[in-house]
């Protein structure tokens, strides 16, 4: 589909870009227009990226809070918690002067890479969305669902926990529980 195509023009553009910059460029550009749900590895169907940033989009409108989700192929050396916020901060994910955007970053794991996923919360939203129940949904939401391959499933299940966040339906303190109570770490 027309996603395909743009994500393989966008790997190539970048991938040149990366090359003739050696070493001093890694994190991508954010793509024109900006989208919530940027898949630069071609892990998601076009379907359901279509899903999730139908989601986000309505919520960004409905509360101002925006959710970007990004997945990479490569972390180019960084951290990825570092990674992640560095990321944010180039795309300016959320509303300038409210800091209220949240970043769900996805490297999966390859032949000869591990995988990771990071949750980076903007300081306007640490309130409603602490580190702790970031890692909670890590380890409850994510990083099952990417055990299995289905990392649809587990971004799905992620932006749902992160929107009842952030509109108060339950607090981080209740999330927390109901994660340990539904025994999380299973692997």
């Amino acid at each position: 589909g027309d996603f395909t195509s743009f994500a393989i023009f966008f790997l190539i553009l970048f991938s040149a870009i990366f090359i003739s910059l050696g070493f001093s460029q890694k994190i991508p550009e954010r793509p024109v227009p900006p989208r919530l749900v940027n898949d630069f590895a071609g892990l998601l169907k076009s379907e359901e990226v279509g899903i999730l940033e139908s989601k986000l989009v309505q919520f960004n409108e409905s509360t101002s809070t925006q959710i970007a989700i990004v997945i990479v192929p490569s972390l180019g050396g960084y951290d990825i918690s570092d990674y992640a916020q560095r990321l944010a901060e180039k795309w300016g994910i959320g509303q300038k002067g409210l800091n209220n955007g949240v970043l769900i970053l996805v490297k999966p794991k390859t032949a000869d890479s591990g995988g990771g996923v990071n949750i980076a919360q903007g300081y306007g939203l640490e309130g409603a969305i602490t580190d702790l129940s970031c890692a909670d949904i890590i380890d409850n939401e994510l990083i099952p669902a990417v055990r299995n391959n289905d990392y649809y499933g587990g971004l799905s299940n992620a932006t749902n926990v992160l929107m009842s966040l952030a509109r108060g339906e339950f607090s981080a303190a209740e999330y927390g529980q109901k994660a340990k109570k539904s025994g999380g770490k299973n692997s």
